[in-house]
């Protein structure tokens, strides 16, 4: 058995480990953050982030999604054998902070990590140092946004790559096919895209030597770096986009757009939803009208945050 050292014993079949920031108040990839290079800069963008990144409508925001999209993704995994760490910054208010403990409490698979370091290669690394010391190699780790969600047998696949590639280091994972769904206010709707897009930040993967993680490289140009495994199975992944996201907004007029994604309709989205995504469904009716309803509800929210 294989302990993570919070209370979960996990088989040693080769576990993966998640890695989720939620608010992490420190230089990231977010644009908000990328012009911040030197000590200084990050310690100064981190206090005036901190007032907008812990605003209450915002936060109301962040736990709707988490709770209502990510959460249950990773709760109703197939393969249980995978930790996703969730990390966050030391100066999260209380209130919030007990939440988010409050609401991964009692799944093994879950780990609230909070840290003071300022970049978040630093607040990871300890811990992913001391579960890949634990395991005697370089364990695999993914990348999920606390606003997207996995779908179920998003751990089975990535596991079964990398069982298949026995001790095979560097070696990088791309699920490519999943959901895009946007509702932003101007539309005037919710719609739904069918993706391809191999290396995106939904659960792509490294396995790599080193003090490195997932967070040490762009995941566009992992596939440059390193050996690579697109995953061109099933789906992967639902991302969610609404205004205030941190991505530019997309629309199928945009060529890149155009090139990658398909829209598709109620009928369809709720074949893939029922197979890959059946968590979400909380009612007698479908899983695609309980999407809609979830949509909304954060389009809603994503207004009451933007208001100064």
């Amino acid at each position: 058995m294989y302990g993570f050292g919070c209370g979960a014993m996990i088989p040693l079949l080769e576990p993966a480990i998640g890695v989720c920031r939620f608010s992490f108040c420190g230089k990231g990839d977010w644009r908000t953050s990328r012009a911040a290079t030197t000590p200084e800069q990050i310690e100064a963008m981190r206090s005036w982030s901190a007032a907008r990144l812990y605003a209450p409508a915002r936060m109301a925001l962040r736990f709707f999604l988490f709770e209502n999209f990510l959460l249950p993704s990773l709760k109703s995994q197939t393969d249980k054998n995978f930790i996703c760490l969730i990390l966050t910054s030391d100066i999260m208010p209380k209130v919030y902070l007990d939440r988010l403990r409050d609401v991964c409490a009692g799944d093994p698979n879950l780990e609230v990590l909070v840290s003071s370091e300022l970049t978040v290669h630093a607040a990871l690394w300890p811990r992913i140092s001391a579960l890949n010391a634990l395991a005697g190699r370089p364990l695999v780790n993914f990348r999920i946004d606390d606003d997207d969600c996995l779908s179920s047998d998003y751990i089975q696949e990535l596991r079964g790559f990398m069982v298949r590639l026995g001790d095979r280091i560097p070696i990088s994972y791309s699920r490519a096919n999943g959901l895009v769904i946007t509702n932003y206010q101007a539309d005037h709707q919710m719609v739904v895209y069918q993706a391809h897009l191999p290396f995106n930040s939904m659960g792509t993967a490294v396995r790599v030597h080193a003090e490195r993680t997932i967070f040490s490289f762009g995941h566009n140009a992992l596939h440059k770096r390193f050996p690579a495994i697109v995953d061109n199975s099933g789906m992967g992944y639902i991302s969610i986009k609404i205004d205030g996201h941190d991505s530019e907004p997309i629309s199928i007029s945009m060529p890149h757009i155009k090139n990658s994604h398909i829209p598709i309709g109620a009928d369809a989205t709720e074949v893939i939803l029922a197979k890959w995504f059946a968590f979400l469904k909380e009612d007698a009716g479908s899983r695609y009208a309980t999407l809609v309803s979830k949509m909304a509800q954060a389009g809603a929210l994503s207004q009451s945050a933007a208001r100064p």
